[in-house]
């Protein structure tokens, strides 16, 4: 592709209004964004990402692991998100964690509480 029409498909994407998207396909593109970027750390590490929201033009990216939260705050890593966010027209990013998970176990021992111990899982295939 010609540097004339690279520049042109970059500033029709810059034009793109990305605040209609969901929170979920705006997140998928900002992965793409970092792949074609060559930040594949941060690629591979926000794939795994699923939680994500945009709360009063703020985009919110929530996980459970603390190792990751503090990898992605990194002064790097965390300019590397900034500047594929501008790109989409996203000034604001959090990073949270988000509450565990309750697990399948947990929410046995709950349903057992009220119903006296006779809780019974049965597994279809």
């Amino acid at each position: 592709m010609s540097i004339t029409k690279q520049v042109k498909l970059e500033q029709n994407l810059k034009s793109t209004n990305y605040k209609n998207l969901s929170a979920r396909t705006l997140w998928g593109k900002i992965i793409v964004y970092l792949r074609e970027h060559n930040n594949n750390i941060l690629h591979i590490v926000c794939g795994d990402i699923t939680d994500v929201s945009i709360e009063n033009d703020k985009f919110i990216i929530k996980t459970t692991e603390q190792s990751i939260i503090d990898m992605l705050n990194e002064t790097d890593n965390y300019k590397q998100l900034q500047n594929a966010f501008k790109f989409f027209g996203y000034e604001n990013i959090e990073i949270k964690k988000s509450k565990k998970q309750i697990t399948d176990e947990d929410n046995i021992k709950i349903l057992n509480k009220y119903f006296n111990n006779e809780v019974i899982i049965i597994n279809k295939k």
